[in-house]
């Protein structure tokens, strides 16, 4: 298996744009979502695994990096803020490899049944995929 080109900032930007874009869609649809968790090989491929559980997510992901088969991890959820303006947001845990993990989080709310979208910030993660 070849090594992917790019930097670890780019691999895990590829995971966010996956991970956001499915998030964003269950939520304008006025579906909750399960967490939702994505991985990329060494070689670029991107897959996903959801489960009801992210311990499970993570699990998984947890052995698979132990094997050496991933290049970066995400990890989408549905959280509850301490907000007035916006009383939800999507988190993404972002880790690579080679990289301080990033956990970004998009809050939004309904307005007359439509998802409001708030500004995304990113803040320093925690490393749960490889020590």
């Amino acid at each position: 298996m070849s090594e992917l080109p790019g930097e670890p900032r780019d691999h895990m930007d590829a995971l966010m744009r996956l991970l956001l874009a499915y998030a964003r869609r269950a939520v304008s649809a006025g579906d909750g979502f399960a967490p939702l968790g994505a991985s990329m090989a060494a070689d670029g491929e991107l897959e996903t695994a959801p489960d009801d559980e992210i311990a499970a997510v993570r699990q998984a992901m947890r052995s698979r990096a132990e094997r050496g088969e991933l290049l970066a991890t995400g990890i989408c959820s549905d959280v509850v803020l301490d907000h007035e303006g916006f009383p939800k947001a999507i988190r993404v845990e972002l880790e690579h490899r080679d990289a301080d993990p990033v956990t970004c989080l998009l809050p939004y709310r309904f307005d007359l049944d439509r998802a409001a979208w708030g500004e995304l910030a990113a803040m320093p993660g925690e490393r749960r995929t490889w020590d």
